[in-house]
């Protein structure tokens, strides 16, 4: 499987390192090409502000109304922010809370889907399998540690109280964010680390099916 290959390229000769130089140099073109994509970025935007929406959006138990937002000319300046509406009780003030979808989302999910091109497997197939399963892995997990930061903002780390959190509670949200959303390098282990245990698992699958093939009789 490709991480056997790999692993083995690193210790090769140097003539024999092709197929690992290629796979940076197609990492590279990839997701340059992804990374360098406006274009994209409203429609990408508000399709995960309505996800937002249809997800939390709406009056919680305390009264506090969420919902994500962005408009035409808000996209026209910068098509990569979209914005939380908290919306509590009177007398208290609303408030638009920033949320940077190129950084949080698109740029990960970018890195994964240049891993999962680059990387040399036996079919288009697989790599359409690899694709496939990694997004449905990893879109979710992006989408909760975007989370993490504005539950513990609005449990009461913020001028709003709109969340019941226990202490608890506030700290394992603290570490997540300080682990994995602050630094900046880290937004890139997750899809590195989707990547990695996929492929890991297909080399399991396929070490199974052989083991599987050899055990039967010959005809």
């Amino acid at each position: 499987m490709a991480i056997r290959v790999m692993a083995a390229n690193r210790s090769a000769s140097p003539g024999s390192r092709q197929p690992l130089l290629g796979f940076i140099a197609a990492f590279v073109c990839v997701f340059g090409g992804l990374s360098l994509l406006q274009g994209v970025g409203p429609t990408y935007t508000r399709a995960h502000a309505a996800l937002g929406n249809a997800l939390v959006g709406g009056q919680l138990a305390s009264g506090t109304t969420l919902r994500f937002h962005t408009s035409d000319e808000q996209l026209a300046r910068d098509p990569w922010h979209a914005r939380l509406r908290v919306e509590p009780p009177a007398p208290e003030r609303p408030l638009d809370v920033p949320i940077d979808v190129r950084s949080l989302l698109f740029l990960p999910t970018a890195a994964f889907l240049a891993l999962a091109i680059a990387v040399p497997l036996r079919s288009l197939r697989e790599h359409l399998r690899l694709i496939a399963l990694g997004l449905s892995i990893l879109e979710p997990l992006l989408l909760f540690l975007v989370a993490t930061p504005l539950l513990s903002f609005l449990g009461g780390t913020g001028p709003v109280h709109a969340l019941s959190l226990s202490r608890p509670t506030h700290v394992v949200l603290q570490v997540l964010y300080r682990a994995l959303v602050a630094p900046p390098g880290m937004a890139f282990a997750i899809p590195l680390l989707v990547w990695w245990g996929l492929l890991a698992a297909f080399g399991r699958c396929e070490l199974r099916r052989n083991a599987n093939a050899a055990q039967k009789p010959p005809d």
